[in-house]
């Protein structure tokens, strides 16, 4: 009787797992196809991108190429299929897998999208956004690499077209700068210079009393400041020094008169340079806002400016031991306060240069300007 009843038992049991595996294989069906349909949806997705998807080996031989890739650079699919991807490369901007392999190696997981250029069957060139995914085997070796390609030229132009822009409206305020200070000193300081003279010639021309005296020597002096005044305006809106004796001269005069302004001492250490006159106005512009701010807002004891050549660039750096600030909060960020971080950058991008950065609350501000000697490229 028990032995009937363990038989009883044992034979529910293998039902039960007979039953238990055939779900787990019906489940494992379910899911296979569930895996194998989520990747045919991603690689329908691939495939109709408007981004022009290529995988290719290491020997620069395209082995996948999608309808984004086609329409971008108008190779049809049979064309290009192991076609070599230097044949939509500029000969002066060859970018190879290899060399993606080591980029996407050293950036890691973090790899940022990389700008390159392309050209086209019919031969235009377009400027586009790389993604760079290295494709490995089972052992991790690299085997192929794919890219996700994005047309940046309608950006590209628009940006440059920015810069021209830009560059033309400052061209357009130095211009007016020029104008303005010749008019006040050759005009307005001519005039009050004129009324200085007259009433320095008055005592001598009539009988004036003690009174009267002490009040035409104290217009006198008023006149004086009034001129000074518009002597520094007219030298901060053009300083002779820039265009007589050049940019090293007019930072040299820069710093002794901020210095007697502020009482900040300055160290400036600068090497003679052939920069051009557009590229000299710029970072003259920038040095002069970037002490502007020191003094306003740094609470520093010292600043130190750099001129100097490194190759065919000229680079300039100010710096500063004052209270430094966070980007967020801070007195360049352009939100009123004088010109402001981004028309600095600016001021450089339109001279063909780049502007970095760097400050920290409690530990200065430098700011270094690079720009090549003969202007934009």
């Amino acid at each position: 009787m028990k032995e009937r009843r363990r038989r009883t038992q044992d034979s529910r049991r293998v039902t039960r797992l007979e039953s238990t595996n055939a779900r787990l294989k019906s489940s494992n069906k379910d899911l296979l196809s569930l895996s194998q349909r989520s990747i045919l949806r991603l690689a329908a997705v691939v495939l109709d991108s408007n981004d022009a998807v290529i995988i290719c080996d290491l020997k620069d031989r395209i082995t996948a190429w999608n309808r984004g890739a086609r329409k971008m650079y108008g190779f049809a699919e049979a064309e290009a299929l192991g076609m070599s991807i230097r044949k939509i490369m500029p000969a002066s901007k060859l970018l190879m897998a290899r060399e993606l392999v080591r980029v996407s190696a050293k950036q890691g997981r973090k790899a940022a999208p990389i700008e390159a250029q392309r050209r086209t069957k019919q031969g235009r060139v377009v400027d586009v956004l790389l993604t760079v995914t290295v494709l490995r085997d089972e052992d991790g070796r690299a085997v192929e690499v794919a890219t996700t390609e994005r047309d940046i030229t309608a950006l590209k132009e628009a940006d440059r077209e920015l810069r021209r822009l830009h560059a033309r409206v400052i061209l357009a305020q130095e211009t007016e700068r020029k104008r303005l200070a010749r008019e006040l000193h050759d005009g307005v300081g001519q005039i009050l210079s004129g009324v200085k003279f007259r009433l320095q010639a008055l005592p001598g021309q009539m009988k004036l009393g003690a009174v009267a005296e002490a009040k035409l020597v104290k217009v006198g002096g008023f006149l004086d400041h009034a001129i000074a005044e518009i002597r520094r305006v007219s030298q901060n809106l053009m300083p002779s020094e820039l265009v007589d004796l050049g940019l090293e001269a007019a930072l040299h005069a820069l710093c002794r008169e901020f210095k007697e302004r502020s009482g900040v001492r300055v160290t400036i250490r600068t090497a003679s340079t052939d920069a051009s006159p557009e590229v000299g106005l710029a970072l003259f512009r920038i040095a002069q806002e970037a002490l502007n701010n020191i003094g306003k807002h740094s609470k520093a004891k010292k600043v130190v400016i750099e001129l100097f050549e490194e190759g065919k660039d000229v680079l300039l750096s100010v710096s500063d031991d004052g209270i430094g600030f966070s980007r967020a909060s801070g007195p360049l960020t352009g939100r009123g306060r004088g010109l402001g971080l981004g028309n600095m950058r600016q001021r450089a991008e339109s001279a063909g240069g780049s502007l970095d950065f760097r400050s920290k609350p409690g530990a200065g501000t430098a700011l270094t300007v690079r720009a090549p000697k003969a202007g934009p490229r």
